[in-house]
């Protein structure tokens, strides 16, 4: 989320409102001090730039406290999602309920129930900008969101994934990586099927994935 306006007359990367606001890609939380320079931006309107901010301060606080993530920039903005915690205790009861202490690979972790619509908002928003971004126009339809990086605590207890092949799959498209200007951040690679279908691989502080994709019939 920015509330910087930007100077260009656009319309907004998800609707066809005044773009009179920048929105960053992916949201300025995400990225902690010291990693903020040259960051894109799309315009925005400013539902579509001030409504989802909880949405993004509850999902960048899942994703670095997720044990994947890792790194100087991760270090950084799991301090600042610290921060957050200690101004409301209320989101954190929320971020982590029906916490479960549980054990992988030898290491003791947790595994917490998860808001998965809360995180799929803000995938599919970081999406809609890249789309605008590359393509300059907006993108009009849907995009359907999967983290392989998530598992169920009955996976981790040896219970059978109905996802596993499913994310075996996704992990076999050759995405090719694109140019970032925060790589420690963020990074994401394209893959454009012959049937003109689009998916994007994200990831973020060096280990949290995210697949992103549209249908080919939806490629409009």
């Amino acid at each position: 989320m920015s509330t910087e306006h930007t100077s260009v007359d656009q319309k907004c990367y998800r609707c066809d409102a005044e773009g009179n606001t920048a929105e960053h890609v992916p949201p300025r939380s995400f990225f902690p001090e010291g990693f903020r320079t040259n960051l894109w931006t799309v315009p925005s309107c400013e539902a579509h730039n001030l409504t989802n901010s909880r949405d993004i301060e509850y999902v960048r606080n899942v994703i670095v406290s997720h044990r994947n993530a890792t790194g100087t920039a991760h270090s950084l903005a799991q301090n600042a999602s610290f921060r957050s915690f200690e101004r409301s205790a209320a989101l954190f009861f929320q971020t982590f309920r029906e916490f479960e202490p549980i054990i992988i690979d030898d290491e003791e972790t947790a595994a917490f129930r998860f808001d998965l619509p809360r995180f799929t908002r803000v995938m599919e928003a970081i999406a809609y900008a890249l789309y605008f971004k590359v393509n300059g126009e907006t993108h009009r339809s849907s995009w359907h969101v999967f983290s392989p990086t998530l598992v169920s605590s009955n996976e981790v207890r040896g219970v059978p994934d109905s996802w596993q092949a499913f994310r075996g799959m996704m992990r076999t498209i050759p995405f090719t990586p694109a140019t970032v200007p925060v790589p420690e951040v963020f990074r994401y690679g394209t893959h454009v099927w012959s049937e003109g279908g689009l998916a994007y691989a994200f990831e973020f502080y060096g280990g949290f994935e995210v697949f992103v994709w549209m249908n080919p019939e939806q490629s409009y």
